[in-house]
């Protein structure tokens, strides 16, 4: 007799349904309260393996083994590896998200995001709990203003800005249309690695200037910094804010921590050089512990950040990698906290792949005051390929829609949440899908003092 062996999980959750609804039969028949406890034991034994072996199916479909193959091929000239690898567009975006954003892009009517676009029953999903519309009326304007009390000329900086323009494979006429959007609907434009480029500046927005501690451009031959260049640069009228980063590198599981010294005394004269204009601290993908040593580090060096600029770094695919968004919100979270407890005016400011209101939300729940989302992964891959017929309108029109029509949203969002302004936004009100059976507030993952709570490494896309 030949053996018989399942070929997938599927068939086995069958299996179970087609004995599970004998059992029950069976039970009614003979009114078998022991029948009746296997017949639920069994049910609760098909929803788990239902729920593993369909979240086993989703990952392995939406796997990038294109991308795996191309990278394998990648010794082979581009005409050939077309041959064997179909291009794909869009390797950064879900179909949903790739759809919202063209659809706001064009002022299409959309519905409000109050999740992050993920299957509800899978790990990782996250919602906030909304509540019957309030009669009061949302913020006309979610702006905040950046400036302690050592800044002369404070920004108001909106609450949704575009940046990381150095993430992804972004043209120059993709940099002046992003300045141009900037321009358009008065947020700011952070110049990334890139620095003050041509097409940046004419654009015409509002513009953080991104300077890296050990650019080399901005040294003289003896390494000392090139002071007369950077005041000129400080003080150009387009340059609004000024953020000096510091990349946190991982080598051998340690970290390299900055001298503080020397990064507060740069600030103090990039402060002076520019004429007071608000100066902060970027910081890539950094761990809890160094944020809590620069916070720490502000009061013996009497000087107070304006802002504290957190950057999410990302791998290839970030959909598959939802480990350094963890990362990348409990250092928010741990900014936040920090200022607070040592009563510091510092803003917090994040900065991801921030696409829908929901984005927006949950970070300033966690302690953002404002975001930048990452323009040159998103918007290069996702709003730039696509081409509607009928669409009319530049780059920066697009761009410029996308923006005012996540900020409205924004708007609509908190009303049902119960906002007025968005430092109310509560983690409690946040909730996230731990596993089949455990749905937990994101305060109780980031405020509790026991043990951590994670994503999964992988993470199943719609």
């Amino acid at each position: 007799m030949k053996k018989f062996r399942f070929r997938s999980g599927i068939g086995l959750v069958i299996a179970l349904f087609v004995l599970n609804t004998g059992l029950v039969a069976a039970a009614v028949i003979g009114s078998s309260h022991l029948l009746i406890a296997l017949a639920i034991v069994l049910s609760c034994a098909q929803f788990y393996l239902h729920d593993r072996f369909g979240r086993s199916y989703r990952t392995l479909t939406n796997y990038p083994f294109g991308q795996l193959l191309k990278d394998r091929l990648s010794f082979l000239p581009e005409s050939v590896g077309r041959l064997f690898v179909k291009t794909r567009t869009n390797t950064e975006l879900t179909e949903k998200e790739g759809l919202l954003l063209a659809r706001r892009s064009k002022s299409t009517d959309t519905t409000l995001v109050e999740d992050n676009l993920l299957p509800e029953n899978d790990p990782g999903f996250e919602y906030v709990q909304t509540h019957p519309p309030f009669f009061l009326p949302g913020p006309l304007d979610l702006r905040v203003n950046i400036g302690t009390a050592q800044c002369l000329q404070p920004y108001s900086l909106s609450v949704f800005n575009f940046g990381a323009l150095d993430r992804g494979k972004v043209a120059d006429q993709s940099v002046h249309a992003l300045s141009q959007a900037a321009n358009m609907c008065s947020c700011a434009v952070n110049s990334g690695e890139k620095g003050l480029t041509p097409e940046l500046v004419r654009g015409g927005g509002d513009i953080v200037w991104h300077m890296s501690y050990s650019d080399l451009e901005l040294r003289n031959p003896d390494r000392s910094f090139n002071e007369t260049m950077m005041q000129l640069i400080a003080a150009k009228p387009y340059v609004k804010m000024i953020e000096l980063g510091l990349y946190s590198t991982q080598v051998a599981g340690q970290e390299k921590t900055p001298n503080e010294w020397a990064v507060f005394a740069l600030v103090s004269k990039l402060r002076l050089w520019s004429g007071g204009k608000p100066v902060g601290i970027h910081l890539l993908n950094p761990a809890k512990e160094l944020v809590s040593h620069l916070v720490r580090s502000m009061g013996p060096a009497n000087v107070c950040l304006d802002f504290i600029s957190i950057e999410e770094s990302w791998a290839a695919n970030r959909l598959m990698h939802k480990d350094s968004e963890q990362r990348f919100l409990e250092a928010v979270f741990t900014a936040k906290t920090m200022l607070r407890n040592y009563g510091l005016p510092a803003k917090v400011i994040g900065t991801g792949v921030i696409l829908t209101e929901y984005d927006i939300l949950r970070l300033c729940a966690l302690g953002a005051d404002a975001c930048f989302s990452a323009a040159g992964i998103p918007m290069e891959n996702g709003l730039f390929q696509q081409k509607p017929i009928g669409r009319s309108g530049s780059p920066g029109i697009w761009l410029a829609n996308f923006q005012r029509n996540t900020v409205g949203a924004t708007r609509t969002l908190m009303q049902r949440c119960g906002y007025e302004h968005l430092s109310e936004a509560d983690p409690a009100d946040f909730f996230r899908r731990i596993s089949a059976f455990e749905v937990v507030s994101l305060k109780d993952i980031f405020c509790q003092t026991g043990r951590e709570r994670s994503l999964a490494p992988l993470v199943h896309l719609n």
